[in-house]
Order: structure tokens, then C-alpha cells, then sequence
């Protein structure tokens, strides 16, 4: 293997799109999200399992991603030129795109938002990859969730088909994530949506947390998505530095698409709501430098 592997970790909405299309104009790069992986792969493997069956899993992860890049898909005509054009490389490498000539990338960076709730089966299987964890506010998180997908809602619960819940227990009509701790089953049935969204947010950053190697260690960058898309060129640099790259034209270009506009969506929602998903997530939330308004305090006109 003459690559190297790169994982972009964070909830579904974190901004991780984003994220890979910026890194996607890197022409040693090849970014590649959620097709290798069945997504019921990271529920799997935070389950009772013997270590052989474990590690099976484990190889054959990063083994897909070595047949992917060894395969006809990657190296066809069509995903050479679609690479050119997102990360233009000079007029002979558009020319050897043109017949469908491709080099391996130095970097394979790979994005499946579930494993987020499986961090260390990404540590395991890819020992030596770099990692960015990407976090944003986990009430602007949960909200778009909702907004852009209609998660978890009580019909959605009648069956283990999404990808938020591939396994869990049943409760009456419907099932209650594995990943809900055991004793609080009533407590989420009897919540939105939006609070059981954000409970899957935090479930999420809080095993990536505890999972992943402290910062000072080069293998992992913490990037914030309100600090990313505030201050893009800065901290977009910093990633492509993570993963040992220089910007370029495209870059600069796809970079200056970031925007602000997002941030505090959930500020729209029901005070009472808020204030149930901030019971919720409100370790985290603090974690990762949200500030939570005291209980005491909400609802309460300045």
C-alpha cells in the first residue's frame, strides 16, 4: 500500500459535506463518503462480539478501501476526469485523465458520519490514519437533522430501516436505539424528534471524546464548524496541514463558499423544546464550549 488513510469523523449535519468537498480539491487526494461501509457496520460493532468476528470486521474496513482503489471505479475515465475537474492538476494530467489513466492518491480520506458512534472500530481498523472530528453545536445539529431529514419521529421508530437505528429494543410499537442508555427507554419514546436527535448528537461527541486520542496527538484534529465557517481559509489550512497538503486555486475557491447563516438555526424553536434537548446533551454541550443557559434562567426576558 502506497497511500495513506485519512478519516473525517462527525454527526450527519456537522458540516462533514462541506468538509470533503473542500479537501476534494486536493489532487493527491482522493475523498471518497459512505459507500464501502454498510452503514449498520458501525451499530454492529457496539455489540456483543467475539474478538475474531471484531477484527474480521475491522480488515475487512480497511481492505474495501484498498479494493476501491485498485478498482475499475476508481480508476475509469469518468471518476479521473471528475477528479481533474474538482482538483485541476495541469494540461498532461488532464490528458492522462482523458484516457482514463489515474495514479493512487497519497491520501485516502474516507467519510461514513455513523462512525462517529464507533470511533475506536476506526482506530482499530485504521490504526495509523489521521483523523479530523468535526462538532458542531449539537441544537443547530439536531435541528437540521429534523429539518432536512424527518429523523426518528414515532413512525420512523416502528422499524430498524434508518440509518440513525439499525438495531434496538422494543418498546411498544416501536423500538428505542441501542444507543439510549438502558433505564431511559419511557423517557425517550416520550420525547420530540428534535430532543431525540440531539440525544444521538450526544452519544455521538461523547464517544469520539472519550475514544479518540487526546489532541496532542497528531493522529487527531478537533475542528469546530462555527469556527470552520467563520473563519474558513484559516482553519481550512489547518486541515490540509493535518493531512500534510498545500491549497491551491480550487481550494480557495470552494473555501469561499463557506457560510455563517446556519449558526443558531435552533434559536427558532420552542423555548421548552430547547431547553429539553439542553437536559439532554448538556454534558457535552459544555464538553465542546456551547454555552447552556441555566435552567433558572430560561425563559426569563432580559
Amino acid at each position: 500500500m502506497s497511500y495513506s488513510h485519512g478519516i473525517v469523523l462527525g454527526c450527519p449535519r456537522s458540516g462533514t459535506t462541506f468538509l470533503m468537498s473542500v479537501l476534494n480539491t486536493v489532487p493527491k487526494f482522493e475523498c471518497l463518503s459512505g459507500t464501502l461501509l454498510p452503514v449498520a457496520i458501525p451499530h454492529v460493532v457496539n455489540q456483543p462480539l467475539s474478538d475474531e468476528v471484531y477484527q474480521a470486521l475491522a480488515v475487512g474496513f480497511e481492505r474495501a478501501i484498498d479494493a476501491y482503489l485498485h478498482s475499475g471505479r476508481y480508476h475509469s475515465r469518468a471518476a479521473a476526469v471528475q477528479k481533474w475537474v474538482r482538483a485541476p492538476s495541469g494540461y498532461a494530467n488532464l490528458l492522462r485523465a482523458l484516457k482514463g489513466e489515474r495514479d493512487l492518491p497519497q491520501r485516502m480520506i474516507y467519510k461514513e458520519p455513523f462512525l462517529s458512534l464507533a470511533p475506536q472500530f476506526v482506530l482499530d481498523a485504521l490504526p495509523e490514519a489521521r483523523i479530523v472530528h468535526i462538532v458542531r453545536d449539537g441544537r443547530d445539529c439536531a435541528n437540521s437533522l429534523v429539518k432536512s431529514y424527518d429523523v426518528l419521529t414515532d413512525e420512523k421508530l416502528t422499524n430498524l430501516r434508518g440509518s440513525e437505528m439499525r438495531l434496538g429494543r422494543l418498546y411498544d410499537e416501536r423500538y428505542v436505539p441501542w444507543w439510549v442508555e438502558d433505564g431511559r427507554d419511557t423517557e425517550f419514546v416520550e420525547s420530540t424528534p428534535y430532543v431525540r436527535a440531539i440525544w444521538m448528537w450526544s452519544e455521538m461527541v461523547k464517544r469520539c471524546r472519550e475514544a479518540l486520542p487526546p489532541l496532542k496527538d497528531d493522529r487527531v484534529l478537533l475542528l469546530k464548524y462555527e469556527e470552520f465557517v467563520r473563519e474558513p481559509v484559516k482553519y481550512g489550512h489547518r486541515v490540509l496541514e493535518h493531512f500534510d497538503a498545500e491549497p491551491n486555486r480550487a481550494f480557495d475557491r470552494r473555501i469561499a463558499r463557506a457560510r455563517t447563516s446556519s449558526i443558531g438555526k435552533h434559536k427558532a424553536r420552542d423555548a421548552d423544546e430547547i431547553a429539553a434537548a439542553e437536559r439532554v446533551a448538556k454534558g457535552e454541550l459544555v464538553a465542546y464550549g456551547y454555552e447552556v443557559v441555566p435552567e433558572s434562567t430560561q425563559g426569563v426576558n432580559a
